[in-house]
């Protein structure tokens, strides 16, 4: 995998030969930018895709319907990760894990 990099540098001196010192960091060094043109147009066409209507109520969707049930799985249950193998034995402990998450619902309501 080769990534392309463009690297801009700021100038040192202006016209008068005199420091900028905005293009220098704190230690002094020369301040300097890298850009990757082909990260950089991909983000542009994801964020175009994302605006469209139809999209984002999907989007939008998603974070109300399935984005909460994983933070709450990982915040209260301490859940981060799968410890088996398989879509069969995945299954299995998903259903285990929303069965205690139905569970601790069922509690509070009672």
């Amino acid at each position: 995998f080769v990534r392309v990099l463009k690297e801009y540098h700021a100038e040192k001196l202006d016209e008068n030969q005199k420091v900028i010192p905005e293009a220098l960091t704190p230690k002094g060094y020369l301040r300097k930018i890298s850009v990757n043109p082909a990260w950089e147009y991909h983000k542009a066409k994801q964020a175009e895709m994302l605006s469209a209507r139809e999209t984002s109520k999907i989007y939008a969707r998603r974070k109300i319907d399935v984005e909460t049930v994983f933070g709450f799985m990982k915040a209260c249950l301490g859940f981060t990760r799968y410890t088996v193998r398989g879509i069969d034995k995945v299954r299995k402990q998903s259903g285990i894990l929303i069965t205690a998450i139905n569970m601790m619902k069922l509690s509070k309501v009672r």
